[in-house]
C-alpha cells in the first residue's frame, strides 16, 4: 500500500460502499434488475445490500406531495403520473438535483443502523429520472457511484403498462412520451440520464441467468478482476465515443465506428465537411506551437457562430406565422390584448410543433455519414459491416445506412426524434430478421468508466496484476467475497456532506411543515 492510500484507509471504518443507481424508462422490468443485482450482491459477492426505491421511500411520503393539484394514487396511471407531478415540483421548488439530498440523507440514516458484520455494503437507488440526479450523485459519492442503465423497447414497456400494469394503451402513451424528455428542466428527462451509465443492460426476451451474467461480470470488474477483458462492442462504442470527442457542433457531440469482421474500417464524427473530403479540425502550426481552427470552417466561427438550422428553423416559424396572422386581419389584431394573446399562442403552438426538430439546415455531416463517406473514399465496402454509434441515428442517416448495405447498426443513447422506424419498416427492425437492418442497444461497459476498469495501470484505481513472481497466473486466487474495490471513493467527505444534505432536507420539511 502506498502512503496516500493508507491515509485514506485511516479516514474510514474499514468497511467499503458502492452506491448504484438505477435508469430505465417507464415500464421498464426495473424490479428483476435490482432484485438479481442484490442476490447476487449478498450471495456471490458477501456484500449487505440497502435498496431505495425514490417512489415509494421519497415521493409518497413527502410532505410536499399536498402541493401536487388532484394528487391521486386510485389508478396505476394516476399514481405514477402523480407521482411525476411531484417530483417535478419538488425539482423546481429546490432545484433540479433536490432528489440527491433526499438519498444521501436516507443512506446516513441506513449506514447509521446497519448492524451487519460485513466489510462491504452496497446501497442500489431504483430508480433516477433526470440527469442532474445522476451528475449529482457522481460528484457526492465520487467513484463510489456506478449508474446501470436498463434497455427495454418502447413496444415491450407499453405492452408491460398495458398487460401488467393494467393502464389503457392511450396512458402508457402519454406516460412514455412525458418520462423521455419533458419540455420544463425540472421535468422528467429520463433520456437525457440513461447515456451517462457505466454499465448498459438489454431485458428484451432476457432471462434471469443472462441478465444474472451480466450483472455478475459488472461485480467482477469494479472489484478488480483482471481476467475481465472488454468484448469487440465494448470497444467499438469506447473508439465511436471517442471519435465524437473531435466534434465541434454547437448541439452535440456524436462518433460512430464502420466495423466488418470485428475489424474497424472507419470512424465518423458529426462537423463541418471540408473541401477535397472528411471534416474540419483544428491545424497545428510548427512555426509557433498554434493549434486553431480555419476560419469560417467549423459553425462557432462561421459567419458571427451562428447555428444555420437555428437560423432557417426561426425563419420558417416565422413564415408561416406571418402567413397564418395576413389571413387573419380582420379578424385578430395584434394590437388589441385579449386577441394579441390568442396570435401568440398560435406562434407558440408553431414553435412547439416538430419544426423545432428539423434538422436538415445544418452545416454538419452526421457522424454515421461521415463513417460511411470514409469508407467511400477508402475503397472499403459497408456491405454487411456494422455500424457502432453514441445516439440511434435520425432518420435521414437512416436511409443512407441501409442503402449503404450495413447490416446492424449498434446505439447507446435513445433518440426519441428519429423518425426510422417508421420511415423505414419495410427495412429497419429493432427485433432479428434475416431480411431488415436491425438496430439494436449497447449491452456492456459504457464508455465513461471504460479505462478505469479496464486497464491494468492506467485508470484511477488500484492497478492490477495477473501473474505472480513465478511468472504463474493468479486467477484462481481471485476470490469474489474478499476482494476489494478497485476504484474507492472519499468516506470521509462524503459523509461531511450527507450530513449537510440531511440537515438542509430536514430545514426544508420543517418549514413545509409550520
Amino acid at each position: 500500500m502506498n502512503i496516500i492510500d493508507g491515509l485514506l484507509e485511516k479516514n474510514t471504518d474499514g468497511i467499503e460502499e458502492v452506491i448504484i443507481g438505477l435508469v430505465g424508462a417507464i415500464g421498464s422490468n426495473l424490479s428483476t434488475v435490482q432484485n438479481i443485482l442484490k442476490t447476487e450482491l449478498e450471495d456471490t459477492f458477501s456484500f449487505d445490500t440497502f435498496i431505495i426505491k425514490i417512489s415509494e421511500d421519497i415521493l409518497t411520503c413527502h410532505p410536499n406531495v399536498k402541493d401536487v393539484e388532484n394528487f391521486d394514487t386510485s389508478t396505476k396511471y394516476k399514481r405514477i403520473s402523480s407521482l411525476m407531478d411531484l417530483g417535478n415540483k419538488l425539482r423546481e421548488f429546490y432545484g433540479e438535483d433536490y432528489i440527491v439530498l433526499e438519498i444521501a440523507a436516507k443512506i446516513r440514516e441506513l449506514r447509521k443502523s446497519y448492524q451487519g458484520k460485513n466489510k462491504r455494503v452496497a446501497y442500489i437507488i431504483n430508480s433516477l429520472k433526470h440527469d442532474a440526479e445522476v451528475i449529482s450523485l457522481k460528484k457526492l459519492y465520487g467513484h463510489s457511484f456506478f449508474q446501470i442503465s436498463v434497455f427495454e423497447s418502447k413496444d415491450k414497456r407499453k405492452e408491460t403498462l398495458n398487460n401488467t400494469v393494467g393502464m389503457s394503451i392511450e396512458e402508457a402513451n402519454l406516460l412514455i412520451k412525458r418520462d423521455e424528455k419533458e419540455s420544463e428542466k425540472w421535468g422528467q428527462r429520463t433520456s437525457v440520464a440513461f447515456p451517462r451509465a457505466d454499465y448498459f443492460l438489454k431485458l428484451d426476451d432476457k432471462s434471469s441467468i443472462h441478465i444474472k451474467n451480466a450483472i455478475t461480470r459488472f461485480i467482477k470488474l469494479i472489484l478488480g478482476n483482471p481476467f475481465v477483458t472488454p468484448t469487440f462492442s465494448e470497444s467499438a462504442i469506447y473508439m465511436a465515443f471517442m471519435s465524437s470527442l473531435s466534434s465541434s457542433d454547437l448541439s452535440r457531440q456524436v462518433g460512430a465506428v464502420i466495423a466488418k469482421n470485428d475489424s474497424i474500417l472507419a470512424t465518423g464524427t458529426n462537423d463541418v465537411p471540408k473541401f477535397g473530403g472528411g471534416l474540419y479540425t483544428p491545424k497545428y502550426y510548427e512555426n509557433d506551437g498554434k493549434i486553431e481552427d480555419q476560419e469560417d470552417g467549423r459553425d462557432y466561427k462561421y459567419k458571427g457562430g451562428y447555428d444555420c438550422n437555428h437560423i432557417q428553423r426561426n425563419r420558417l416559424i416565422e413564415e408561416i406565422y406571418s402567413a397564418i396572422n395576413e389571413q387573419l386581419d380582420g379578424i385578430l389584431s395584434e394590437n388589441i390584448p385579449s386577441q394579441n394573446d390568442v396570435l401568440v399562442s398560435i406562434k407558440k403552438a408553431i414553435q412547439n410543433s416538430e419544426i423545432k426538430d428539423i434538422t436538415e439546415y445544418g452545416r454538419m455531416v452526421h457522424a454515421e455519414m461521415d463513417a460511411i463517406l470514409s469508407c467511400a473514399r477508402s475503397n472499403n465496402s459497408t456491405e454487411g459491416a456494422t455500424l457502432y454509434v453514441t445516439t440511434f441515428p435520425c432518420h435521414n442517416c437512416a436511409k443512407h445506412i441501409v442503402a449503404a448495405g450495413i447490416k446492424e447498426v449498434m446505439f447507446v443513447e435513445p433518440y426519441p426524434k428519429s423518425k426510422a422506424l417508421e420511415f423505414h419498416e419495410d427495412s429497419i427492425s429493432l427485433e432479428k430478421s434475416h431480411n431488415k437492418l436491425r438496430f439494436k442497444p449497447f449491452v456492456g461497459v459504457g464508455p465513461r468508466n471504460f479505462i478505469n476498469l479496464f486497464s491494468l495501470s492506467l485508470g484511477i484505481g488500484t492497478e492490477l496484476e495477473r501473474k505472480d513472481s513465478q511468472g504463474k497466473s493468479l486467477e484462481s486466487q481471485w476470490n469474489p467475497k474478499t476482494e476489494k474495490l478497485r476504484i474507492k471513493g472519499t468516506p470521509s467527505s462524503y459523509k461531511y456532506y450527507e450530513k449537510e444534505a440531511e440537515d438542509k432536507v430536514r430545514q426544508i420539511k420543517d418549514k413545509i411543515g409550520r
